[in-house]
């Protein structure tokens, strides 16, 4: 039996095999995670099966940014009861805290510190700076403030997080079969990226046992994100995703490529609307196209990942080729489209955020085009272009998946590179050196 055949009689036992997927989103971008995951109809389809849960949970400073996933997970039930599914195959919580004053602040973190340290954390902030003032909604939280609100919750009072947490552990362990627990949050952000390497910590303690791997999703800026883009945060998150904080591993999620794609829509109408638009359709189509692979054929492709890059930090690169009303236009001739996908798949290494150089020892592209499009020679030409920029000499451990895609005007591919480091990352450089530029209370206030 050949390599091949090994891995597609693998495959298909895992397709056979159920496999549960539970998310927990924290923050404005992890909340776009469970949204798509709530929003897709193949985790609805997964809970047909004996024996499989759902459980999701929103964590977030305010509940601005979480109120449309909220929204999603308040119709979910009504849609298990229209298939006549048990309503308690899915547990859905949302946690909503608050950052207090500055005087208050100093006081309970005096209180928590002992129990958090005791609980296997290892720093919270020492001092607030004097300057520091408690961020109004919406403003940024910084990420040592973040991960200081995410111990309150978890340590004092009626400890809501912790409790939310637990109820979430109790949903994953009713399921009968396998599941990863999905973690995603802004590696740019404050929010997320200051809670979630806690949130996985606590969730270790749960008694989860080793049929649960307990996964990241951090996802980068684009050069759209205004602040965000490159920020100094993310510097500090990307090393600290160095250290393995997810004992399953963790997605490093690029948005580059389809900002880029989808910034070359329009350039008309009022330049703030214009952008919160493409801001929140390149999110939203991140997510979307992340979580319908890691839920798609059984979550096969989501296990072989996983169990491939054992533990490391996996570039998953969303990589969008056309966008309806962009270049070509509906009504116009087909054979038009030709020569635009060729050009947006020639630039994936330049928005790939990859550093030249960089070689992974396995690739694989998940390429979903619409039905007309030539999709064989799109994914040719992927592979030719992947195999020649990224694969180590020698290697030829390519896997090429190939699926259709609803909107006839729409092509992407997810592009999956196991085994990069922070070095390898374009977004670690810039990122790092506007946190040298930042006054030493910035960057205290950033330091989870």
């Amino acid at each position: 039996m050949t390599k091949a055949d090994k891995l597609s009689k693998t495959e298909n036992v895992l397709q056979e095999e159920p496999h549960c997927v539970h998310v927990i989103g924290i923050g404005r971008t992890g909340a776009v995670y469970v949204e798509a995951l709530l929003r897709t109809g193949e985790i609805e389809d997964n809970l047909t099966r004996d024996g499989t849960t759902f459980s999701s949970l929103l964590v977030d400073i305010g509940d601005d940014d979480i109120q449309i996933a909220s929204d999603y997970a308040r119709s979910f039930k009504p849609r298990l009861a229209s298939r006549k599914l048990p309503l308690d195959r899915h547990h859905h919580e949302a946690v909503v805290l608050a950052v207090p004053d500055a005087a208050t602040f100093g006081k309970r973190l005096d209180a928590v510190r002992p129990l958090y340290t005791k609980g296997g954390g290892e720093e919270l902030i020492a001092k607030l700076p004097k300057s520091f003032e408690s961020p109004k909604v919406g403003e940024h939280t910084p990420r040592a403030i973040a991960k200081a609100v995410g111990a309150f919750a978890c340590y004092l009072d009626d400890m809501p997080l912790a409790g939310a947490l637990r109820r979430f552990a109790d949903q994953v362990k009713r399921a009968s079969h396998k599941s990863t627990i999905l973690i995603a949050f802004s590696a740019a952000g404050g929010t997320g990226s200051g809670m979630a390497f806690d949130i996985a910590r606590e969730l270790g303690k749960l008694g989860l046992g080793e049929a649960v791997q307990i996964v990241g999703v951090a996802q980068l800026s684009h050069s759209g994100d205004g602040d965000y883009a490159d920020s100094a945060a993310q510097s500090m998150t990307i090393a600290d995703l160095e250290q393995n904080p997810f004992p399953g591993g963790c997605f490093v999620v690029s948005s580059e490529h389809s900002w880029q794609r989808l910034s070359s829509y329009t350039t008309t109408g009022l330049k703030e609307v214009r952008q919160h638009f493409k801001q929140l359709v390149t999110n939203r189509f991140v997510a979307d196209s992340f979580m319908r692979w890691a839920v798609s054929d059984g979550s096969a492709h989501l296990v072989r990942v996983l169990n491939q890059s054992a533990g490391k930090l996996i570039m998953f690169n969303i990589t969008k080729f056309s966008h309806p009303g962009v270049q070509v236009l509906p009504g116009q001739a087909r054979s038009l489209w030709d020569a635009v996908l060729q050009q947006w798949i020639s630039f994936v290494p330049k928005f790939a955020g990859l550093s030249d150089g960089f070689k992974a020892d396995y690739a694989e592209a998940h390429v979903f085009t619409a039905r007309y499009m030539p999709g064989d020679t799109i994914a040719d030409d992927l592979k030719s272009l992947i195999v020649s920029t990224y694969l180590k000499k020698g290697k030829d451990n390519y896997r090429s998946f190939s699926g259709e895609f609803f909107d006839e005007l729409t092509a992407y591919a997810n592009v999956i590179l196991p085994g990069v480091r922070k070095d390898d990352l374009t977004a670690y450089k810039p990122s790092k050196a506007k946190a040298g530029k930042s006054d030493s209370d910035v960057n205290a206030l950033e330091r989870a």
